[in-house]
């Protein structure tokens, strides 16, 4: 009944071909106009599941700080002024509009008058330098000083005071060292007592130094020290993953910084974009660059392979129509159901193209092959497509196998690419039966009316039926030499009994360096990032990985507990430090309000009679030490803007915010690296048994790793065994099934054996192409077999009339895959070669170890039931 009403849809396209193509253009028309509102996003993190414990921590920590992620601005010029005023320049222009809206906010009642405000601005803040932070700590620098140092500088002031007032002898005879104020200090040239204490101006000369630390950019920029580069740092609300608002703001200050002209500031000037934006946006337009490219190129090798191979150009149009459907169908199946795709679903318009022109070229090269052998158009049309229906069925279940065993892992690098594969394939595969055969009747019709030069010429074959001599070659050489070809078998086996075992070891790619793309470590945002690296260099105490406490007085238990954590890797000590709100405060309120009693005490010494006794230039110099009068404690929310909010939550809670730094020398491209970082300081039980989920890139990345050592085996034996029972299904014949699944994981194991001995390191990306290599590769072999046993058993005829279309699949296929090896993306790349690969193995095996094994097995009588069987659609009885 089944294969009735496929006859009769085929009759009806044959009757109604302009409707039919029509209704097809149409659809593709609007599928496309939908799936252009499909958001590409590049992070790492959007691979993860979304119900990892590192995903929705690292989410929610995203929120609660409002994005965070930095657009840093560089103008490099060879003079220091020229670049600062272009810095300040830009961030009047861009501070204008942030200056009117808070204006209108902090005017409005309502909410109501709050919307009319407009949306928040993309701009969270932004930082030209650290003038406010020194002025803040010139005001309060002695409270920057410790208990002890306060207590030894009152102490030896008290002694000086002693001595000048005679109140006490110095009973060092002549000194014995350098006196308590020297020269400059508070107190008149007198031994220092069996330096009994620091003097005033060493507190003063140590406070310096130790404030360098906290404000290390001594001209209130941001800058390197020959001034060479000013910075300007600005944090959106965007958590820089290569989203629309975050390209808008690039968008936005890089047309700004173009009005202002940075060559009329310095005719050297150069103005460049470095921090977590650009670095995303980069990214993610090369991904779209190189996505569009890959498909162009696959598609126009693709189609220029089917020219040639039926020497007609209007196959193209046979060939793409349905293809461009099913691509245009999965894309906007993501556009419906995801909104966006990551990194691996780019490219999925060259895989879709490149797997599922197979469909189209199985049944126009069977329809052609009935027309050069003298069938009427109608009756080959319908003969066509039920004589190909169960080989298309089969690699159409194959194929949704390779990709839906993707859809089964939590992985979402691997299931969304297996959703929308799935989804693009099955619709390239139900769109051919009413297209294939409207489409051909419309080429007919359309060439009566030609000149015979635009004509196709008419489709040949030999007597026999092979396409070529090529073919004719494969049929000889596999029965001539079967037995030799056989022994490939054991000596791939051979191969990888010997180098398999150590690389499945440790089969992981770990090194990030040769994931990301190359070309932006050497130019655009990859190098000025490095500048901007020039810039800050690890300064104000926070560089390192953010996290977040639940409540600030968790922190320092947080704190200690990482550390703890990090003393017991057996690997040794990743972490340098954990910078914390404490790090930037001058204490405790107990502590504070302490130094402020001995800070007084200080004062009420320093008298206007002392400071009358002391020569002009001491006396200069004691009153910039003495402590003012205006001291009080300080609390975080009293710390200057760019030190308070890098510890704030955008609700206005401070210090919940904690970095850890760590060392210099570990690197953040080594996956081995972020596993330990992710076991040092992720989830930390605090002494009290409280629970505090933490996140961060490295373990967001750490996370990724594990759920793809997790979900790729899943995935491939998910994949192996579905392919097996559709293979025992379609063959209904163990036999059958087994030399088919032979020929098949020969192809598949002298794929993982190249990958061993050129060392090729499974990645999240590259690992995809084995569980799509079980079900795209299972279809040559199957093809072969099918025709062999709608021919009787007669395989070297079988191997004559289908080794060019199997051929023909494979090469679009690879050129599919192909593409991604021009990618600038090296785990893209990797992917290809993988891919590629194992497609020319699992042709290679469908095309010479298959037959080979069949001419065996016929031989020794195996497969007599086998040429018989097959519960699958037996198909038309035309071969």
């Amino acid at each position: 009944m089944i294969l009735r009403m496929i006859g009769a849809l085929v009759d009806l396209s044959g009757r109604r071909p302009w409707h039919v193509i029509a209704a097809a253009v149409v659809a593709m028309a609007g599928l496309w106009g939908y799936a252009s509102k499909l958001e590409l996003r590049t992070e790492l993190r959007e691979l993860l599941p979304s119900d990892s414990p590192a995903f929705m921590a690292y989410e929610r920590q995203v929120k609660r700080v409002d994005g965070g992620a930095q657009l840093i601005v560089i103008a490099e010029s060879p003079d220091r002024g020229a670049n600062e005023r272009f810095i300040d320049a830009l961030a009047e222009q861009l501070g204008e509009p942030l200056r009117r809206q808070e204006a209108c906010l902090k005017a409005c009642a309502d909410e109501a008058c709050r919307k009319a405000c407009g949306p928040p601005s993309l701009i969270r803040y932004m930082e030209t330098g650290t003038k406010e932070v020194r002025r803040f700590f010139d005001e309060n620098k002695w409270l920057y000083a410790s208990v002890r140092e306060l207590e030894a500088a009152d102490e030896a002031i008290e002694l000086e005071l002693a001595l000048r007032g005679g109140l006490i002898e110095d009973l060092e005879e002549g000194g014995g060292g350098e006196q308590a104020g020297g020269a400059d200090g508070a107190a008149a040239p007198a031994g220092e007592p069996a330096k009994k204490g620091l003097s005033l101006d060493q507190t003063w000369n140590e406070l310096e130094r130790r404030l360098k630390k906290i404000d290390e950019f001594p001209s209130g920029y941001f800058a390197t020290p020959d001034g060479r580069m000013v910075a300007l740092r600005i944090v959106s609300r965007s958590a820089g993953m290569g989203d629309r608002s975050a390209a808008q703001l690039l968008d936005d200050v890089t047309a700004l910084a173009g009005r202002l002209g940075p060559a009329s500031f310095h005719p050297e000037m150069q103005v460049g974009y470095a921090g977590d934006i650009p670095n995303a946006i980069a990214e993610q337009r090369s991904l779209v660059s190189e996505a569009v490219w890959a498909t162009v190129i696959a598609l126009v090798l693709i189609l220029g392979g089917v020219v040639i191979y039926y020497r007609s150009a209007w196959a193209l149009v046979v060939i793409a129509l349905p293809t461009a459907l099913g691509a245009s169908a999965g894309y906007a199946f993501a556009t419906a159901t995801y909104g966006y795709v990551n990194t691996v679903g780019a490219f999925l318009g060259a895989i879709i193209v490149g797997n599922g022109v197979n469909y189209p070229i199985v049944l126009l090269s069977r329809y052609r092959d009935f027309r050069a052998r003298g069938m009427a158009a109608g009756e080959a049309r319908r003969e066509a497509v039920l004589n190909a229906f169960r080989a298309e069925l089969v690699g159409a279940c194959v194929a949704a196998i390779a990709y839906g065993s993707l859809t089964i892992t939590q992985f979402r690098g691997f299931s969304q690419f297996g959703t929308i594969g799935f989804v693009g394939m099955l619709m390239v595969w139900i769109a051919i039966v009413p297209l294939v055969p409207a489409t051909l009747v419309a080429i007919e019709r359309i060439q009566a009316r030609l000149p015979a030069w635009l004509r196709d010429p008419p489709p040949r074959v030999s007597g026999e039926g092979a396409a070529g001599p090529g073919a004719r070659w494969l049929a000889r050489v596999t029965f001539r030499w079967r037995v030799a070809i056989l022994a490939v078998a054991p000596l791939t086996l051979a191969f990888a009994a010997w180098k398999l075992p150590a690389y499945v070891k440790d089969p992981w790619e770990y090194n990030f360096a040769r994931l990301g793309s190359k070309s932006s470590q050497n130019r655009g945002a990859g190098s000025w990032s490095r500048k901007a690296s020039e810039v800050f260099g690890g300064k104000m105490n926070v560089a390192g990985a953010m996290m977040l406490a639940d409540y600030p007085e968790q922190v320092p238990a947080i704190k200690a507990q990482i550390l703890a954590n990090d003393a017991k890797d057996p690997e040794g000590q990743l972490v340098a430090d954990v910078a914390t709100i404490a790090d930037v405060m001058p204490g405790t309120p107990e502590e504070q309000r302490r130094k402020i009693e001995i800070l007084e005490r200080i004062r009420d010494r320093l008298t206007p009679r002392v400071l009358k006794s002391l020569k002009p230039e001491e006396r200069e110099k004691v009153l910039q030490m003495k402590p003012p009068e205006s001291l009080r404690v300080i609390a975080p929310e009293d710390l200057p803007d760019l030190i308070r909010r890098r510890f704030e939550e955008n609700n206005g809670v401070v210090g919940t915010v904690f970095y850890v730094k760590y060392k210099n020398n570990v690197s953040f491209s080594n996956g081995r690296n972020l596993l330990r970082m992710a076991d040092t300081t992720g989830n930390i039980v605090l002494p009290d048994g409280t629970h505090v989920v933490t996140a961060s890139r490295p373990t967001v990345f750490a996370e990724m790793i594990r759920s793809m050592e997790r979900d790729g085996p899943l995935a491939t034996a998910a994949s192996f065994l579905a392919v097996t029972v559709v293979v025992v299904l379609a063959t209904a014949s163990l036999t059958g099934a087994f030399s088919v699944l032979s020929s098949l994981l020969l192809g598949v194991i002298g794929t993982a054996v190249a990958m061993a001995m050129l060392d090729v390191k499974i990645n999240f990306l590259n690992f995809i192409a084995l569980p799509i290599t079980f079900g795209i590769g299972c279809e040559y072999p199957f093809n072969v077999f099918d025709r062999a046993r709608l021919l009787g058993g007669d395989v070297a005829l079988a191997v004559k009339r289908s080794a060019g279309p199997v051929a023909l699949c494979s090469y679009t296929t690879v050129l599919g895959y192909g593409s991604l090896i021009f990618a600038d993306n090296q785990a893209l790349n990797s992917f290809g070669w993988v891919a590629m690969s194992g497609e020319v193995a699992c042709v290679a095996s469908a095309l010479l170890f298959l037959p080979a094994l069949l001419h065996v097995m016929n031989r020794r009588g195996w497969l007599g039931g086998a040429w018989k069987s097959g519960i699958l659609f037996r198909g038309s009885n035309h071969s």
